[in-house]
């Protein structure tokens, strides 16, 4: 199915992406790269006005890494000076085994994407420049709200990948933009690729582009174009990784920069109730506790959630996305080995509370007999 509906809303669609393509182009270039290594280094895009979400990330990363993992690049969406004082020191202390190191955009980067604003830029930027400065023949784009449960399901995908002699290998085929299952085409997120294959291109083609695929009318997102156009079909994989392998919310940084930008807005919400997990899981032992006060004291379409005054709308929440949502914690609580603690039963029933659940409906979502367990422990 076409992802443009008309001609002329294709047209425009087209000529803004194009627009933009022009503006980054200049960006940023390939850098010269000594001689790559056998091995894999993980890169990270972070989204430096919520620096508390790397710790949850490289928390599960270091309990789950394999020898084939060398390194980490973190590339933080602007200069040097942004995060907190001694944060680096603390992330590098905490996470000697994974060797993290930071990278930040330059001025013209920093300020070009600032107002701009646009996600897709700052992943593309920020993937770009780890890019830039790799030692290993491969990269694993471990996405920065994803919460990886088991080291053995990426050091099988790694080896595998190794032996297909592909150029990307996902874990599930893009369905949205325009594009089918068939098209076979991976999508980024905890994707393995092949450095010297994608740095065969100018940088500029792995950005979005507005095109046409087998007469659709299509959207490509980041590395799409250059998978679909530039590379042959057996050079792109997937395998995929099930819900006791890998946590993650998509939209949960989106979703928290556009409450940002606009307090108290009517938008959706449902990703952002995962950050004080996140932030818990990063060592916050009174994220989640805070987080429930938040909810109990404030109105559903006034609440600061995260003591940052950041203004959250809640009046979108549903029991649905709610029960989603506890599913992937309890998942992450149970795939980490941490013991059951009622706060999280708390949390999640002033979540209930905000979106009016049923009192029947509530913490009977879809959940697994493992989940439904430590749900009832942690209730006593």
């Amino acid at each position: 199915m076409d992802k443009y509906k008309t001609y002329l809303s294709f047209l425009i669609a087209k000529v803004q992406k194009n627009f933009k393509r022009h503006q980054i182009s200049k960006l940023f270039s390939w850098q010269p790269l000594p001689e790559l290594e056998t091995g894999c280094t993980a890169i990270i895009a972070m989204c430096s006005r919520m620096p508390d979400v790397l710790g949850a990330n490289l928390y599960c990363l270091n309990k789950n890494k394999w020898d084939g993992l060398k390194e980490v690049l973190i590339t933080v969406d602007a200069e040097k000076g942004v995060l907190p004082s001694g944060f680096e020191d603390e992330i590098i202390k905490k996470f000697p085994q994974l060797k993290v190191t930071f990278l930040y955009y330059n001025r013209q980067q920093a300020e070009f994407t600032a107002k701009v604003n646009d996600p897709y830029i700052y992943s593309w930027l920020s993937w770009g420049t780890c890019m830039n400065h790799v030692s290993t023949k491969i990269v694993l784009i471990q996405d920065y709200d994803a919460l990886v449960l088991s080291g053995k399901a990426l050091e099988k995908r790694y080896h595998a990948f190794l032996e297909s002699g592909a150029k990307i290998q996902g874990i599930t085929w893009c369905k949205i933009g325009g594009f089918e299952a068939k098209d076979h085409l991976a999508t980024t997120f905890e994707a393995f690729m092949d450095v010297n294959w994608i740095r065969t291109f100018p940088p500029v083609m792995g950005y979005n582009r507005v095109g046409l695929l087998k007469e659709r009318k299509v959207d490509y997102d980041t590395y799409l174009d250059i998978q679909a156009n530039h590379t042959p079909e057996n050079q792109r994989t997937i395998i995929p990784m099930s819900e006791d392998e890998l946590v993650h919310p998509s939209q949960m940084i989106t979703q928290y920069m556009r409450f940002r930008n606009s307090p108290g807005k009517v938008l959706p919400c449902f990703a952002v109730t995962m950050i004080p997990f996140f932030y818990f899981i990063s060592g916050q032992e009174n994220a989640i506790i805070n987080a429930t006060q938040a909810l109990q004291l404030g109105k559903l379409e006034y609440v600061d959630l995260l003591s940052d005054a950041v203004i959250f709308n809640f009046s979108q929440l549903d029991t649905k996305a709610v029960d989603f949502m506890l599913k992937l914690m309890v998942q992450a609580l149970i795939g980490q080995g941490m013991k059951p603690f009622k706060e999280l039963i708390d949390y999640g029933m002033a979540l209930y509370k905000v979106c009016k659940t049923p009192p029947e409906q509530i913490w009977v979502g879809d959940f697994t007999t493992a989940q439904r367990e430590w749900i009832k422990n942690a209730s006593l």
